[in-house]
Formats: structure tokens, sequence, C-alpha cells
């Protein structure tokens, strides 16, 4: 009997995930999170140490189940990482007591290989962001974001971030007024690259005036941030959205390229009990913006104006 068919098939298993190129590979996962990119070190010796060398680093601790956990996997991709990488990005989301040492570890060591974005997410109150992320000189986009009722507290001096073009804050108190009464303060002055800026529901406390010196800054977006009184001096502006209360005053030293504007002051008085004074004080409000090219404007502004 012939057990060989005139035409062999070899059946041959294929590894096609490996033979991807590294690049992609890398790609791939750093859409994980963390945890479970470094489980992939179980599929083969090939695999074993490919998770050690990813640039884009994403943290959560709702991926286990007791906090201790998070922690001490956190230490362990910080020890077994391949030191001579850089990081390219962080991303990481965390609800309950987080060690503020170990937090301040992780974004020591990022900032230390020149993290370029960094996102933070956070269910805990009155969270001290660290120092050094405030100071990291090749970061370019930071978005840091408070999901618990109460604020995240930011440094309240000028932060040193020369590369910066993005910044994103949400929750975050800008000045808690434990320190002296300001006239005014201006965190960004430093920020000399930063062209996007989104402030959302921001906290600001014995500071009469909040400065915004941002020479290269193209769009602004301000919404629902107990702020009252706002300079801007940003040359290059081409977009502004605002969403507040009234009253709001604002000063600035004058926009030659604004494109978009998108006013929402929400005046939550009666009509009625609106003065000619304070239409006057819209009137002069909305004088900023007449080099605008659209200018979306609230109704309640409109009717009392």
């Amino acid at each position: 009997m012939n057990l060989v068919p005139d035409e062999a098939v070899v059946m041959t298993a294929v590894d096609r995930l490996s033979s991807l190129p590294l690049d992609l590979i890398h790609h791939i996962l750093s859409l994980m999170d963390m945890k479970y990119a470094v489980q992939t070190c179980v599929l083969s010796s090939e695999w074993k140490h490919i998770w050690t060398s990813l640039r884009h680093i994403k943290f959560s601790t709702s991926e286990f189940e007791q906090l201790g956990q998070f922690i001490r996997f956190t230490r362990h991709v910080i020890a077994h990482r391949n030191d001579q990488t850089d990081v390219s990005s962080l991303d990481i989301a965390f609800d309950g007591t987080l060690s503020q040492i170990l937090l301040k570890v992780l974004l020591n060591y990022v900032v230390s290989h020149n993290v370029r974005e960094i996102t933070i997410n956070t269910y805990e109150r009155d969270r001290k962001i660290p120092i050094c992320v405030f100071e990291s000189q090749s970061l370019t986009r930071l978005t840091l974001i408070n999901l618990d009722e109460n604020f995240c507290i930011v440094p309240q001096y000028p932060w040193d971030l020369p590369n910066l073009t993005t910044l994103n804050l949400s929750q975050m108190v800008l000045t808690d007024g434990r320190f002296d009464y300001k006239e005014s303060v201006d965190l960004f002055s430093k920020c000399v690259n930063l062209k996007n800026l989104c402030l959302e529901e921001c906290f600001m406390a014995s500071v009469t005036v909040f400065n915004l010196t941002t020479p290269r800054l193209e769009n602004l977006s301000i919404k629902n941030c107990f702020i009252s009184k706002i300079f801007i001096s940003a040359p290059k502006l081409s977009s502004f959205a605002y969403k507040g209360e009234y009253p709001l005053s604002l000063s600035t030293n004058g926009f030659q390229y604004l494109d978009k504007v998108d006013l929402h002051i929400r005046v939550c008085a009666p009509h009625s009990a609106f003065k000619k004074e304070d239409a006057y004080q819209l009137v002069e409000l909305l004088k900023n913006f007449r080099c605008a090219e659209f200018l979306n404007v609230y109704s309640d502004v409109i009717e009392v104006s």
C-alpha cells in the first residue's frame, strides 16, 4: 500500500505575529494596558523581552483586583524595563489611594527618559501632581483630568515646559488660596511653544487676574472655570471658546489672527435685574472679538445686551 500521496502536503505552523516588523509589534502592544503587554513574555523566548522596550506605556488600576497588586506590578515594570529606551508616552488612570511616592517615582522615571506625552486620569481628591511633570524639557503634550468631585492641585508658579504644545486641564486647582493674596498669576509664561490650551472646571482662589501670556497660542478653550478676570496676551490666537457664568472681565493685547469665537456666557439673574452698565460691560466684552471672522454668541448675551 502506497502511503505517500502523489502530491505531499506539508502542514507547517507559521507564527505570523512574530514575523511582523518589531515596530509594528510595539505599536500593537502599545494599544494594550501594560498588564497584558507584559503577559506576552510567556508566548515564546522571542517574546520574553519585547515588552521591556515599549515606548508607549499605559497603566490602569481598574485592571487589578487590589491596589497592592497594581503597585507591585508598576514597580516591576520600572525595575525591568530596558533603561536605554526612551518613553514616548505615559497614560495612567488610577482610582483609590495610590501611593504619592509611587506616582512620583513613576513620573520621575518617564521624565528622565524624555517622555513626550503624559495623560493622567484620577478619581482621588486633593491629589498633588508631582513637581517633575511641570519641569520636563521634553514634554510636548500634557493632559490632567480629575474625575472626583474635588480638585487636584498643580504648582502655582510658572511651569517650565519649553517644548509643550498642547495642554488639557480638567478640575485642577490653579491657585488654592493657601498662600498670600496675589494681584495676578501667569502659570504658562514659560511654555513658549504652547499652541493648544483647554481649561475645564478649573479653580482659582486669592488671585485677582489670571494672566495668559502665550506668544504662540492658537487655540484656547475655557469652560466652567472659577475665574472671573482674565488677561490674554496671545497675538497668534485663531480660535477662542468660552463657557461660564456672567460676569466675565476680559482684557487683551488684541487679536490679529482671530478666526472663530464661541461665547457662551450664562446669565443666571433675571434679565430685568440687569442695569445699563451691565449691558455696556457685555458690549465692551464683545469688542475684544471685533476682528473675528466668525462669532457665535449664546442667546442670553444677546437678550441682555
